[in-house]
Formats: C-alpha cells, sequence, structure tokens
C-alpha cells in the first residue's frame, strides 16, 4: 500500500476546507422567517462541511411598513424594543431593530414582505427601499438577500367564497412577480421558498379535502381533519386560547407545516451554501422527502439560469 504524503494530506485537506463556509445570518422577518429557524441549523449539523449563526428578528406578521415604521420609533424611543430577537442556540430576548443589526458583523442579513402584503408591489418597494438603506448604513459588510415568501392553502378565505379575491396561483404569480422585481431591481439574490413549494404543488397534485363550518363544530378534542391534501402548507390541531385559556381548535391555512419547513430549510441551506440536492444528509420522515429535495433543487437552479 502507498503512503500518503504529508503534501498530498495537506492539500486534501485544504480543498475541503476551500470547500466549507462559515456565515452569520441575520433575518429581518416575521413567522414565516421563524419556520426556517426549525430544520435549517439541523441541515448544517447534519452536512458536518459548514457552520451557521441564524438569527431572526421576529414580530408576527410583521410587514415591510410596519419595519419601516419601527425605525422612526426607536428614533424617539430609546427603549423600544418590539422585536423578539432569536438566536439559534441562545437565550432569545427583546430589541430593537438597529441593535440587532449592529449585535454581529453579519455576512447575510435577509429581507421579505408580511405574507398579506406579498402580492403587492405598491405596498412593498418603497417601503423595501428605506430598510435597505437602515441596513446598508449600520452593516455595509452585508449581503442583503430576499426570501420569498409563499401563496396560502386553497381554502384561504381569500380563495374561497362569494367575496374572493384571488386564487392560490394568481398569488403565487403576483408575490413572486414582486418578489423577483424587487431582487432585480436592487440586485440582490433571492431564496425561491415560494416557488419551491409551488413544485411540490405541481408535482403532487393537492386533493383538498372539502369541510364546512359543520363539520368543524363536530370535532371533538383531539379529533381533527387532514385538510391539507399533501399539501406543505398548514395543518389543524388543538391550541390554548391566550385569552380565554381554553383550548379550541385551531386551522393553520398560511404557515408552512413540518413537511414545509424541512422544504423551506433546502431552499435556504442550497442557496446559502451553494449544495445540492445530494449534500443534503438530513433524514426527513416524511414520505415525501425525496420529493421535496428534488424541489428545492428545482427552484434555486431555475434561478441561477
Amino acid at each position: 500500500m502507498k503512503k500518503i504524503s504529508a503534501v498530498a494530506l495537506l492539500l486534501c485537506c485544504g480543498f475541503f476546507t476551500l470547500s466549507a463556509k462559515e456565515l452569520k445570518v441575520l433575518m429581518i422577518g416575521n413567522s414565516f422567517s421563524n419556520s426556517v429557524l426549525r430544520y435549517l441549523p439541523k441541515l448544517v449539523e447534519a452536512g458536518k462541511v459548514h457552520k451557521l449563526k441564524l438569527a431572526n428578528a421576529y414580530i408576527g406578521g410583521c410587514t415591510l411598513e410596519r419595519h419601516c415604521s419601527n425605525i422612526d420609533a426607536e428614533k424617539s424611543k430609546p427603549d423600544f424594543k418590539p422585536y423578539s430577537y432569536v438566536i439559534v442556540g441562545a437565550k432569545g430576548r427583546k430589541a430593537k431593530l438597529s441593535e440587532m443589526i449592529k449585535d454581529d458583523k453579519w455576512d447575510i442579513i435577509t429581507i421579505q414582505q408580511g405574507s398579506r402584503h406579498s402580492p403587492y408591489k405598491e405596498k412593498t418597494h418603497d417601503y423595501a427601499k428605506k430598510l435597505i438603506a437602515f441596513v446598508k448604513k449600520l452593516a455595509p459588510q452585508a449581503e442583503i438577500v430576499v426570501h420569498q415568501t409563499w401563496a396560502y392553502r386553497a381554502d384561504h378565505p381569500w380563495f374561497t367564497g362569494k367575496d374572493a379575491k384571488l386564487t392560490r396561483q394568481k398569488m403565487h404569480e403576483m408575490l413572486t412577480a414582486n418578489y423577483t422585481g424587487l431582487a432585480k431591481a436592487h440586485k440582490f439574490r433571492m431564496i425561491p421558498v415560494g416557488n419551491a413549494v409551488q413544485l411540490f404543488r405541481e408535482k403532487l397534485p393537492v386533493k383538498e379535502v372539502k369541510y364546512t363550518p359543520a363539520d368543524l363544530k363536530k370535532l371533538k378534542q383531539p379529533a381533527v381533519i387532514d385538510v391539507t391534501g399533501g399539501d406543505v402548507v398548514g395543518k389543524m390541531s388543538w391550541k390554548i386560547n391566550r385569552n380565554t385559556k381554553k383550548t379550541a381548535l385551531s386551522n393553520d391555512r398560511i404557515h408552512l407545516n413540518d413537511k414545509g419547513a424541512f422544504l423551506q430549510g433546502c431552499v435556504w441551506y442550497m442557496v446559502l451554501f451553494d449544495a445540492k440536492a445530494s449534500d443534503i444528509k438530513l433524514p426527513c420522515q416524511s414520505p415525501d422527502a425525496k420529493l421535496l429535495i428534488k424541489c428545492a433543487e428545482e427552484a434555486v437552479t431555475a434561478l441561477k439560469k
């Protein structure tokens, strides 16, 4: 057996070292970025190649307009700390936006629109411009990246009934045009989670489970109806109401479920670390795991063309 020379060994080690990345990422977002925390750190850990510090500036449902109003408010109110500052592996705390941006030398800072405003350019671009200027001033070293959100589940009130304002497909098309336009206007990269969600829906046609309010009233805890039909968005569960302290049925039609969070984590991992499907080493319990990873790769690859 031939001995490997010390030089050859160093070259091999150097090759793998060069391919590894160590990133610090701050997300300026809401619950749609909060779900990134669920699988992305696990994917990095399972890959055993890269290192990641991941943090989220979190306010539920926060829009770009509200981020901008928070920027103005903190100038006159030193103690104004409306955000939950969540850092993976550390204790969370309340903070102001400028404080979080200056807290570390971030490599990447992501921005996104609140989901209810995501289809609308007129509610996005001017506020994004103000937030971008604020970030660039405080963290000139950071790359700003756009996080594309997704269309709601098919049974969302926006898409059903006589007052329906959109279809799920139309919401996807509008928000995609909005996010793509924002990224191109500022020459930013985009993390195409919304595209990956839509690709999965197209490849695994969702069979919506029809139900009525009367069907929901018949349910007794812990019984639920699997209304997703295989979709990566939403789930039905029983939760304690903060105000009444009573357990009530919750029918989430907008957030990613566990399968969706895995898909989102894969998209982020592939964008941040220039990875491909074969680099995903984290086992997923879903029988659709291979398709989820494939959709993530297709969505990311499509943006490189």
